[in-house]
């Protein structure tokens, strides 16, 4: 079966970037709750999901998610997903799977811009001109 993508599914992430902008990340996962199949933004759902659930306090929820977009999501934007699970993992007492992921991640710091509904992912480090995906 083939997966399309629904003008609400772009809706509802877009939505939720936008709670993501105005630092309300509980609205931002009521959003993204709500989608049944992002099919090729899946990816960039369960990010931005694992993102809200940590800027939201929820560490430990955060984890499967970030964990689905690194698995998910190409090289930079994996890296980037690593680099976000470092403080979860140490949060739930994870020192190895801490390190683990600081590995995986780099030492870059990264802006995240995503653009839908294409889902081209766009990473800006600190010190690289921007990297598209």
């Amino acid at each position: 079966m083939r997966s399309s993508i629904t003008p609400k599914t772009i809706r509802r992430l877009v939505a939720a970037d936008g709670y993501m902008e105005l630092n309300m990340p509980d609205r931002a996962v009521t959003e993204l709750r709500k989608v049944d199949d992002a099919g090729p933004l899946e990816g960039p759902r369960q990010l931005l999901m694992g993102l809200a659930l940590k800027r939201a306090g929820e560490l430990e929820s955060a984890i499967p998610h970030l964990e689905q977009a690194a698995r998910k999501m190409p090289s930079a934007a994996r890296r980037f997903a690593w680099s976000e699970l470092v403080s979860c993992y140490r949060s739930v007492g994870s020192q190895d799977m801490a390190d683990l992921a600081e590995t995986l991640g780099g030492d870059r710091e990264y802006e995240l811009r995503i653009a839908l509904p294409y889902a081209e992912l766009t990473l800006r480090s600190t010190d690289t001109a921007a990297e598209v995906i």
